[in-house]
């Protein structure tokens, strides 16, 4: 059920986050990896419905966001890394007392980057790919936190660090969200490209009776032409 109401001059979008939590729990259970359901079930789907539910709460009543529809894929997001991340604690030899910490602070970036791309009209694959880096980030920084504290070992963020339930469900999160892995910068090409382009032009400009312009343009044609093919590779096949 979704609602949009107005109050003190905002909208605000709000849905049954109680019932979703609930549904997004029921998902979770469906797809729990055997090795997290056999010793920690019930703590992990608990864990899973009540930041669901926080998510959902402060999503549904933030005035920033107008959507119902918004306020429920992003609520669905945080429920998402927080199952993938929890996976990845579990299996790790991070000690069970840090592990609702740094989910905090894993769910508080995704919920801050999610209303920083509602507010900067981010497309959802934008905004998934922005979410996924900062709560990578926010876990790394989380678990070497402990580290420096001493309250970890080496050993064991090494381990954490290499974890990524999420990688193993072949780039989907486990409610079938896409995300989107950043494509590779093609920034220092193009400007190669651009500085060949206005040195071959000055030359054309300033030397134009020069016999060595012949080879000068048919190298650049050349480049310029491997330039073209790297690009449209990279868009085609970088996605």
């Amino acid at each position: 059920m979704y609602v949009t109401i107005r109050e003190e001059g905002f909208m605000v979008a709000t849905f049954d986050y109680k019932n979703f939590a609930k549904d997004l729990k029921k998902q979770a259970e469906q797809v729990i990896p055997d090795d997290i359901a056999s010793e920690h079930k019930k703590e992990f789907l608990d864990r899973i419905y009540d930041f669901t539910y926080i998510a959902g709460e402060a999503f549904s009543n933030d005035e920033t966001i107008d959507s119902p529809d918004t306020a429920k894929a992003l609520t669905q997001v945080i429920s998402e890394w927080t199952f993938h991340k929890y996976v990845d604690l579990l299996r790790s030899d991070i000690p069970k007392m840090y592990h609702e910490s740094i989910l905090q602070k894993v769910a508080y970036v995704a919920f801050e980057m999610g209303k920083e791309s509602e507010f900067s009209k981010l497309s959802q694959d934008q905004m998934l790919t922005l979410v996924e880096y900062q709560t990578r980030k926010a876990y790394e920084k989380a678990c070497q936190k402990l580290l420096d504290n001493g309250q970890i070992s080496e050993d064991a963020y090494n381990k954490a660090m290499h974890l990524s339930n999420v990688d193993e469900y072949s780039d989907k999160l486990c409610h079938n969200i896409k995300i989107i892995k950043p494509k590779k910068s093609t920034l220092p090409y193009s400007i190669t490209a651009l500085i060949v382009g206005v040195v071959v032009l000055s030359l054309n400009l300033f030397y134009k009776d020069s016999p060595s312009l012949v080879l000068i343009n048919t190298f650049a044609l050349m480049f310029l032409s491997m330039f073209i093919g790297i690009y449209i590779g990279a868009q085609i096949f970088g996605k």
